[in-house]
């Protein structure tokens, strides 16, 4: 965790968003940024490597950030196995419950840590908005290329090797046979076999549980960031529409088949969805009153502005008040969760009569075999 926050802080001021010039009332030479590195804000000026000015150089950073995130979670995936071997579950359904609330932990840390920075330590909307654009954008790419296209690009050259070599030794076989039993033995020697079952163990094995975290992890910033970022629930829609295909296409013909194994529910899966929903109510709402300046378009007289008019400051005769309005929404949006969870049922009433109605012409099939095995 260290490690990915001190990953987040160079990538943030490489980006040029960690820099006291930006709010120069809040940081001074009385109370410097504790974060504030100024050789590496200096390669995001105007002209330098990481050019924030420029659509392209200003994005170098934020790819080496993905990258250095994936491989903090791919290092980390090693380690949560190792400590959950040695917590030793009594079943496994405890087993993958603990390494999956380990991963999330992990994983839910690395990607969202920027995120949570820009938007209640560093209290700039466009900063958080930029990123969080910029992030999840390059990320929902990242997964579909990795996901497909570059394992679709290494199984042909694995399998154009394999021919290569398969044709080298049946050449060989063919001489072989030439020199030993004539022209006619070896008419057939270099037919290929249609072997689907043999070509299909070398496929690589489906990994579901990858596939689980990383849609858990994009409902995390469509959902916690959704007032930064609306159009994100957009673009989400559209990835998993072209990933739903994809996949398709990685099961039929990139992975083995899969093991089918029935289950009830989803398990840790279901309360990690639930409680990004619930953590959400209150990242939104701190969002909405401390960080953007949509409150203040309904009570200005709560707020200042600074004098670059780039940064909101609080009267601090009113803020109990406005502490006050911002939890209160926040606890209205979680009763009104908890409400609708109640009021709407868990299994639509149609699908219930159905059940009902099959359990009730079961029982009275049986019982008419039964009366008709006595008689």
């Amino acid at each position: 965790l260290a490690v990915a926050f001190f990953t987040m802080i160079l990538s943030l001021n490489l980006q040029g968003y960690i820099n006291p010039k930006h709010d120069i009332e809040r940081w001074h030479e009385g109370n410097p940024h504790p974060f504030h590195f100024p050789r590496l804000t200096a390669l995001a000026e105007p002209g330098q490597i990481f050019d924030m000015t420029s659509w392209w150089r200003s994005l170098i950073p934020v790819i080496l950030h993905v990258a250095t995130i994936f491989t903090l979670n791919n290092t980390y995936r090693v380690v949560a196995n190792i400590l959950t071997e040695w917590e030793n579950h009594e079943t496994q359904l405890a087993f993958h419950n603990s390494i999956i609330l380990k991963r999330f932990m992990f994983e839910a840390f690395d990607c969202y840590v920027a995120l949570f920075y820009l938007a209640f330590y560093e209290r700039n909307i466009d900063k958080l908005r930029s990123e969080l654009i910029s992030v999840f954008n390059i990320d929902t790419v990242r997964r579909l290329a990795l996901e497909c296209i570059v394992p679709m690009i290494l199984q042909r050259i694995l399998k154009k090797k394999d021919n290569t070599q398969r044709r080298f030794f049946q050449n060989r076989m063919k001489k072989k046979h030439d020199n030993h039993d004539g022209a006619g033995a070896s008419a057939g020697a270099g037919d290929e076999p249609y072997t689907p079952l043999s070509d299909e163990a070398d496929l690589d094995e489906y990994e579901q549980f990858d596939d689980y975290m990383e849609i858990v992890i994009q409902f995390g910033y469509v959902t916690l960031f959704a007032s930064a970022y609306p159009l994100a629930s957009v673009i989400s829609i559209i990835a998993n529409l072209i990933e739903i295909r994809s996949d398709c296409f990685k099961l039929t013909y990139l992975c083995q088949r899969p093991r089918t194994i029935r289950c009830d529910g989803l398990a840790m899966w279901k309360h990690l969805l639930n409680a990004i929903v619930r953590l959400s109510a209150l990242t939104n709402c701190l969002i909405f009153g401390f960080t953007s300046g949509q409150l203040m378009e309904w009570m200005p007289h709560f707020y200042t502005m600074s004098e670059d008019e780039q940064h909101l400051r609080f009267r601090k005769e009113n803020s109990w008040v406005l502490i006050f309005i911002i939890f209160g929404m926040e606890r209205a949006l979680l009763y009104t969760a908890s409400l609708l969870s109640v009021v709407i049922p868990k299994v639509p009433e149609d699908v219930m009569n159905e059940l009902e109605r099959k359990h009730f012409v079961l029982e009275e099939e049986s019982r008419q075999y039964e009366h008709e095995k006595e008689k």
